[in-house]
């Protein structure tokens, strides 16, 4: 009985770890609102790419979608941000390029990354279910980005998921099933 008991009590202590590890992402999308087309320049100088004044809006987190944030970044300090406007000003997201990649093609240029995200705002803290992210982006330009031609962004979209922690949920359960064998042991002496 005391054995069942405690299979019960394990059972249910991971359970809410592994919901707890379970959480929304967060999608920022430049095109989501069809009344305001794709706005903001890129800027090239050597192998480095900037942006400015590129508009977001939030597809799905804790935000509105009517309400667009501020998308920057600038591949020669590694710096990337997510920069709340209006009644959403101050809600930054501030974050470090990991890897970055560009495709020319014959009439865009495509301008991927990867980031981690260790400065989040606690709303978005909350709706991750962790206090940092990380996520995948990209930005389309409606042409080819030169050093003496800018181009202007015509898509983009960054996905930010909670940062995982398995080795946490790991080392959870298997401390679970130690003391659940070393009492199995322990009433079976008995």
């Amino acid at each position: 009985m005391r054995l069942k008991k405690l299979a019960l009590t394990c059972t249910a202590a991971l359970f809410l770890a592994v919901t707890a590890a379970w959480a929304g992402d967060i999608d920022f999308d430049c095109s989501l609102n069809p009344a305001d087309a794709c706005t903001g320049t890129i800027t090239k100088s050597g192998s480095n790419f900037s942006t400015s004044g590129i508009n977001v809006y939030n597809d799905s987190g804790p935000y509105s979608s009517k309400v667009p944030f501020t998308l920057a970044f600038n591949t020669a300090t590694g710096s990337v941000s997510i920069d709340g406007t209006g009644i959403y000003a101050g809600q930054d997201l501030l974050g470090d390029i990991n890897s970055f990649s560009v495709t020319a093609g014959k009439s865009t240029t495509d301008l991927s990354f990867t980031a981690t995200w260790p400065t989040l705002p606690p709303l978005v803290q909350t709706f991750l279910g962790s206090s940092a992210g990380i996520d995948s982006g990209f930005v389309i330009t409606s042409s080819v980005v030169t050093s003496t031609k800018p181009g202007e962004a015509a898509s983009g979209d960054i996905l930010i998921t909670p940062t995982p922690e398995p080795g946490s949920l790991a080392l959870f359960g298997s401390g679970l099933l130690a003391i659940g064998g070393a009492l199995r042991r322990k009433l079976r002496r008995k």
